[in-house]
């Protein structure tokens, strides 16, 4: 294939790329940032061109290229006929060869750069292919004529596909980038972390007040192409559920998951109903919310239900969700019952129908519920995350509170929703799987952040303990759209350490 190919389509036009450029909506803008970021995933834009019949010829034109292969020569003579057709003038480059030039180029290779891009990355999430490829692998292009010195440094970084570098720098970076992302397999992923080449360097995740993207990253290309639409159809699922009669809304729900295949989470209409579900769709082997609020207990499910999702191994522990008071009143059940039946055992001689319970109540006391919001508990019978019914049953209180303890930077940036606490309280879980706090590098980014001043870099609670420290890191990088160094490494221990202990269990 010709160099010039290569470099501006990154080689054959494939299905899911072409499927990518066709269901995009044509959307006329004034200026090439009137959108930004996975915006770019379901719009088709070119900066000036605020006519729906000429974007749609613009638009028609770029399909049509990237079906047949024939290349940025042929768009270029596609552009020209469009623009005179529709008397389209003033537009960016116009007037001389050299920018009319770069205009085209920039048109044809940025829509065919990110819908590649979108396609790959549609192919190598697929679960079939990460089970063999779980791996990505950053590629700059040999090609590039003026080289950014950070994408070359990145050449060859190899981390695995749920490392949150990919968030941000997921190939193309910028304007003209020719970048790319591939897949490969675990044993070349350790080989490569060996050769050095498995973690990002040092303040990869640092953003730049310029663009408001990561030092190395275009403004408005720390996305990842494609991955909107990944969710957006859950999104639209979730969100036309909640609006339906429960029966309606779960039956729609189970069609949707069969299509997607995955399971879409339905928002409960009372605390009850919320509690049958949990048990139904297999988050918890026991749910009780009675005495919550419907969006405390919706809340409580969303969290349980996506940390499901990634961390499939988590499930075990969950043998109850619901409110603390229910945990520990469900606790002392069994402890009475298990206490009655040692109390028949050593006196086989008294009469059958005695009653112990009066004694075994006596003796296995209530435990009394803190002031705390919630709590995880590894108890054996009934494991799992709860809401302290005080809070629980009073939305308006909890949602203040959280907030007052967030702008006091008692809690981290992002971490103010009811959402916020059950991330947290899963954190603890994971972190008992995991063992990160006993983990080296953990314990030294738990170090360097007190040093640094944890209550500024994460937030007050984290300076309690390491393990608050964790959890604390985890809420804000499930919570903050522009997650703090401390949080994204984090993160990052985290996604990986469950990698490396779970190869095969993903969701």
């Amino acid at each position: 294939m010709p160099q010039s190919d290569l470099n501006v389509g990154f080689g054959t036009p494939f299905q899911a790329q072409i499927d990518f450029l066709r269901q995009k909506l044509r959307l006329p803008t004034s200026k090439w940032d009137d959108i930004q970021r996975s915006a770019h995933d379901r719009a088709f834009v070119v900066a000036g061109a605020a006519k729906a019949d000429l974007l749609a010829d613009l638009h028609q034109a770029v399909i049509a290229r990237a079906t047949d292969g024939a290349g940025l020569k042929a768009f270029q003579k596609d552009f020209k006929a469009i623009v005179a057709k529709h008397g389209w003038t003033g537009w960016t480059g116009e007037g001389s060869k050299e920018g009319e030039a770069w205009r085209t180029r920039i048109i044809y290779q940025t829509n065919m750069a990110t819908s590649y891009a979108a396609g790959r990355h549609a192919q190598m999430s697929d679960p079939e292919v990460l089970k063999l490829h779980p791996y990505w692998r950053y590629i700059h292009s040999d090609g590039a004529l003026h080289p950014r010195p950070l994408h070359l440094s990145w050449h060859g970084l190899t981390l695995p596909a749920e490392h949150a570098f990919w968030k941000t720098h997921y190939a193309p970076n910028g304007w003209g980038c020719q970048c790319r992302i591939t897949s490969v397999s675990r044993q070349e992923g350790e080989a490569s972390a060996r050769a050095g080449l498995g973690e990002p360097p040092a303040g990869w995740d640092k953003v730049d007040p310029k663009t408001g993207a990561p030092v190395g990253i275009d403004k408005g290309f720390d996305y990842v192409p494609g991955q909107s639409l990944v969710n957006e159809m859950h999104r639209l699922v979730e969100t036309k559920v909640a609006k339906l009669p429960a029966t309606l809304g779960q039956a729609l729900a189970d069609d949707a998951a069969l299509i997607l295949e995955k399971p879409v989470f339905v928002e409960a209409k009372t605390a009850k109903a919320a509690g049958e579900w949990a048990v139904k769709n297999n988050l918890a082997d026991f749910a009780d919310y009675t005495g919550i609020k419907p969006e405390v207990a919706n809340a409580w499910n969303k969290s349980l239900f996506d940390h499901l999702q990634e961390f499939p191994a988590l499930r075990p522990n969950q043998k109850f969700v619901g409110t603390c008071q229910a945990q520990f009143a469900r606790w002392r059940e069994f402890e009475i019952e298990r206490y009655i039946a040692r109390l028949k055992a050593a006196n086989p001689g008294i009469d059958a129908d005695f009653d112990f319970r009066p004694h075994a109540e006596k003796y296995v006391k209530a435990k009394k519920v803190e002031g705390s919001y919630a709590h995880s508990w590894a108890q054996a019978d009934v494991s799992g995350i709860a809401v302290n019914r005080k809070y629980g049953a009073d939305v308006e209180l909890f949602q203040r509170s959280l907030k007052s303890d967030a702008t006091a930077q008692w809690h981290p940036i992002g971490a103010d929703t009811i959402r916020s606490v059950v991330d947290h309280e899963l954190a603890h879980q994971l972190d008992n799987l995991l063992g990160l706090h006993l983990d080296t590098e953990v314990i030294e980014a738990y170090k360097t952040a007190r040093l640094k001043g944890i209550k500024n870099e994460v937030s007050g609670y984290a300076d309690k303990n390491i393990k608050e420290f964790i959890a604390e890191c985890w809420a804000e990088a499930c919570n903050n759209p522009q997650p703090r160094e401390f949080a994204s490494t984090i993160a990052g221990i985290l996604r990986k350490r469950y990698a490396d202990k779970f190869p095969d269990v993903r969701s």
